[in-house]
């Protein structure tokens, strides 16, 4: 009976498993397809090619326009520098973590990580406005700190627990592997973690950047309160316009199915799409790397 009981309890499992991963994939496929219908107005207005290489954005002219190149470029222009900021303090962080401490005093700052990366947005970009841009202001003597180096730097503090928590996971648990052999070969703990440890964890260092390139993509709120919402040509000591600023200050006032409307769905779409596009590439380096017989975790 106990057997019966548990081979339709496997059975029930196969069945619905698939089931709910079809309709994961349906919902995204469907998300992506509202999206499309709602931009698409915007599309025939403008072709696609317009839309991705104009540089301005006037949706409320007598002849609207909705380039969003600049605005495309300020979003990928904070979230890489944000990345350029927080991956090596991250990687840092993590083999200080992994060498440098006991197992208690790790799990109690990873603890403590995680509850920074749950501080609000509103919040971090409240303490940004206060601080960071006051300081990039003076420091290089600019009529307002507001500017992509603010914020890129309180999207940094804001990814930085993300690349840390997986980072610290994946470099402890390859440490642990051949940490002992690496010893009873004599060789320090320092160098097995340049020579083999970092090395072998470079899959899921990917990964991390990843995920937290995908955050700073999608961040809204600290980044619309110091980056200065200008549509313009981004500049590193200059305010910039990312996409979710955008769709965030807009959204709440214009005409339901108007062009402008349709033009910040596009945006969205947009959006979507690079961080899609991000994540396939992603999928192809695991996939190349086990072809190749590299056994890196993703």
């Amino acid at each position: 009976m106990k057997g019966e009981s548990m081979h339709l309890s496997d059975r029930f499992t196969s069945g619905i498993v698939p089931i709910m991963a079809v309709s994961v994939l349906a919902l995204y496929i469907g998300l992506v397809l509202y999206m499309a219908i709602e931009a698409w107005p915007a599309l025939i207005h403008m072709s696609w090619t317009d839309i991705v290489t104009g540089t301005v954005w006037k949706p409320m002219a007598q002849s609207p326009v909705l380039g969003l190149a600049y605005i495309i470029s300020a979003s990928l222009y904070v979230s890489l520098l944000s990345l350029i900021w927080a991956l090596p303090l991250g990687i840092g962080t993590s083999v200080g973590l992994s060498l440098g401490v006991s197992p208690r005093i790790r799990q109690f700052c990873l603890s403590t990580i995680d509850m920074i990366a749950g501080i609000p947005s509103v919040i971090v970009g409240f303490i940004g406005l206060a601080v960071v841009v006051p300081a990039i202001q003076s420091m290089f003597s600019l009529s307002t700190g507001e500017s992509i180096l603010s914020a890129s730097l309180v999207l940094a503090f804001m990814v930085l627990p993300y690349i840390v928590t997986h980072c610290t996971e994946s470099i402890e648990t390859y440490r642990q592997r051949y940490e002992e052999a690496a010893l009873g070969l004599g060789i320090s703990p320092w160098h097995t973690m340049k020579a083999i440890v970092l090395p072998s964890a470079k899959g899921s260092i990917i990964l991390s950047s990843v995920l937290a390139f995908s955050r700073a993509m999608g961040e809204t709120m600290a980044v619309m309160m110091v980056v200065g919402n200008a549509p313009i040509l981004p500049n590193l000591l200059g305010k910039a316009e990312p996409i979710p600023s955008l769709i965030a200050l807009e959204m709440g006032s214009v005409e339901y199915n108007s062009l402008h409307y349709s033009g910040l769905y596009v945006a969205a779409l947009v959006l979507l799409l690079i961080l899609i596009l991000t994540n396939i590439l992603v999928y192809m380096y695991s996939w190349k790397t086990r072809k190749d017989g590299h056994h890196e975790v993703i």
